[in-house]
């Protein structure tokens, strides 16, 4: 499943590598997972001065919740 984040830039995110570190970390932390997500495209719009990183996520069901029967 492909998501995609949005990260707007300041003097510490400059460069590709920046952008690309940022957005793994992102990625790791809204997918709750220890590995970096892998990154598919990360793309720049000026007219709204923002990157945007498209990442590919696994869809992990949640397991069901079992509710007493009676």
């Amino acid at each position: 499943m492909l998501k995609a984040l949005v990260i707007f830039p300041n003097e510490k995110t400059t460069d590709y590598g920046s952008l690309l570190a940022v957005a793994r970390a992102e990625a790791r932390k809204r997918e709750q997972v220890s590995v970096n997500p892998p990154i598919r495209a990360l793309r720049f719009f000026p007219e709204l001065n923002v990157y945007v990183a498209v990442y590919e996520a696994d869809a992990i069901q949640k397991p069901e919740v079992n509710k007493p029967s009676g």
